[in-house]
Order: C-alpha cells, then sequence, then structure tokens
C-alpha cells in the first residue's frame, strides 16, 4: 500500500461525491502506459522506488484517491489508507504487446477487475517485460473521477516523478 507522504487535514477527511458521481457506474476506468527498454537506464528497482516516492508525494494533492468510498457511496473517507501497488512480471516483449494487442489479456497489466465493486479509489500495477521495458497500469474508480482528471493525475504523478531526476 503507498500512503500519502504528509496526512490529509482534519477538515479535508470527508469528500462529498455529487449526485452524478452517486448514481455512475461502479466501474474503474483503465489506462496502461506502455515504456520501451530503449532509453531506460534504471533497474527495475530504482524505477519501482521512484514510482512509489513520486505516487507517496502526488497523493497528498489528490487525497481522495488514498482513501476509501464509504458504504453507501455518498463521501470518499479520506483515511490515508492507501493505495495497492502491485509489480508484475510479464512473459513477452513490450513489442508482442503493442503490435498484436488482445484485449482480454491487457486486462492482466492493471491492478483490479474492471467491473469489482470495492471501496479502493485507485490503485497501479508495474509490469516488467522480459525485454526490459516496462507498462504501467492503473485502475481508477469511475465514481471519483472522469477521463480528463485521470489524464491530469497521470500527468502531475509525472511531474513529481521527473522532478525527482533533478534534484
Amino acid at each position: 500500500m503507498i500512503k500519502p507522504s504528509s496526512p490529509t487535514q482534519d477538515h479535508l477527511r470527508h469528500y462529498p461525491l455529487s449526485f452524478l458521481d452517486q448514481v455512475s457506474p461502479m466501474v474503474y476506468n483503465p489506462m496502461v502506459l506502455f515504456y520501451s527498454c530503449y532509453g531506460i537506464t534504471q533497474t527495475q528497482f530504482t524505477i519501482s522506488e521512484k514510482l512509489k516516492k513520486s505516487l507517496s508525494d502526488v497523493l497528498t494533492h489528490f487525497y481522495p484517491l488514498a482513501g476509501r468510498v464509504n458504504g453507501n457511496s455518498t463521501f470518499i473517507d479520506c483515511n490515508d489508507e492507501g493505495i495497492p501497488y502491485l509489480e508484475a512480471k510479464v512473459k513477452c516483449k513490450v513489442v508482442d504487446v503493442i503490435h498484436k494487442p488482445v484485449p482480454g489479456e491487457l486486462n492482466h497489466l492493471v491492478p483490479f477487475l474492471l467491473d469489482d465493486i470495492t471501496n479502493i479509489t485507485f490503485g497501479v500495477q508495474l509490469n516488467v517485460f522480459d525485454c526490459g521495458g516496462i507498462a504501467i497500469g492503473a485502475c481508477l474508480s469511475h465514481q471519483i473521477a472522469d477521463g480528463l482528471s485521470f489524464f491530469m493525475f497521470l500527468n502531475s504523478w509525472a511531474a513529481f516523478a521527473s522532478r525527482g531526476e533533478q534534484a
């Protein structure tokens, strides 16, 4: 579990969901970002540690993602429980997946079943291919964010991760 690097302030611990969010389908929106082994100079351990550290840092700004949907789906309890972070080995090359994707097989690159109802709002899976390439799979609850919000979060996370290289 990756927790925010700073605790959520008490007055922000109850994040109400809008009516539309409350009635939206309880599914996860998936995203998989592929990176070939070309240009990757860091070890799998270094990449994983950088992803976890930057994720912890960015979660302080996107604190509802580290919380849990309450039982009746009217608010997010921003309790800093954290998000699941998984790592998987993939027994093929990135190019094989990109050139001939099999939609059902791509589901193995994300941390959750897409229609599994749970109170966890976000999860990440780092996939390491035999060739050295990686894929970062993420699932975000449709109840808490739409596609644009998902992209904004991923861009912020990338900025936090790249900032670490400059320090």
